[in-house]
């Protein structure tokens, strides 16, 4: 069996005295698509910053292919892990290049026209070459996103952290990026997302990992977990799970309460 690349050795996190992670425990191989999933407040963001290194956990660790996180140096650890946060708002009028580029911190020997080739390559694959010659702060939030996208893929690591990264998408781009994710995994690479829409997660994802107030408390393949019994307890509102005629996957429905 191949050592996982990517796992959480009891892994729990307080702040200010507060669990914010409770025993996670998983691992993950390369070529997955994991999308972490729960009501807010579950603690996916904190998963992911944890597994990203951005925070240090109280207690446990996280392993990068059998080495922790915590030991490996900043360079070192930008070879291995991208991360893009929930909220990575720019204000400052960097042009949309200069920011794409910062994902070329693992390429630093490659000539000024090979860095070009590389962002405009980026940039077509998320259809917003026409965004190139923009400053960031006059573009729209989804636009945004998909620059820091564009950053993630130069980047080029083995291992990519996502927190909701399509909350500011219409679903054509949603879709498009699901999409470009998923070709990455067929590139071996491993992505971990955070996502709400569990439409989404159940379309795109090979396992899902479910979090309810910092535990994890499932993790299998997505018609396992987004069971109407389960989805009903985390949800306790009127929702429907059903079958995607299409596809065979789940189908989460919000359903309006009739007045009785």
């Amino acid at each position: 069996m191949n050592e996982p690349r990517l796992s959480a050795v009891e892994l729990f996190s307080k702040i200010n005295g507060k669990p914010i992670l409770q025993g996670i425990n998983f691992e993950v191989e390369a070529g997955a698509l994991i999308g972490v999933i729960g009501p807010n407040g579950a603690g996916k963001s904190s998963l992911l910053k944890h597994l990203s290194g951005y925070l240090t956990p109280s207690s446990g660790n996280v392993f990068i292919k059998g080495q922790s996180l915590g030991a490996l140096s900043s360079s070192e650890r930008a070879a291995q892990v991208s991360y893009l946060p929930q909220s990575n708002r720019v204000e400052f009028p960097y042009k949309v290049t200069e920011l794409v580029s910062l994902g070329l911190v693992n390429n630093a020997n490659l000539s000024i026209k090979e860095k070009k080739q590389k962002i405009a390559i980026a940039l077509k694959r998320l259809d917003i070459e026409y965004l190139a010659d923009r400053t960031v702060d006059h573009l729209s939030g989804g636009e945004q996103q998909l620059v820091h996208l564009a950053r993630i893929l130069l980047q080029n690591t083995p291992i990519i952290l996502l927190d909701e990264p399509s909350a500011s998408l219409d679903i054509g781009h949603e879709a498009q990026l699901m999409n470009i994710l998923h070709s990455l995994v067929k590139e071996q690479k491993t992505v971990v997302v955070a996502l709400h829409n569990l439409n989404t997660a159940a379309e795109f994802c090979d396992r899902l990992m479910l979090l309810q107030s910092g535990r994890l408390i499932a993790d299998g393949k997505p018609d396992k977990i987004l069971t109407q019994e389960l989805v009903q307890t985390l949800y306790p509102y009127q929702v429907q799970v059903s079958t995607n005629t299409v596809t065979g996957n789940p189908n989460i429905l919000a359903v309006k309460k009739l007045k009785t």
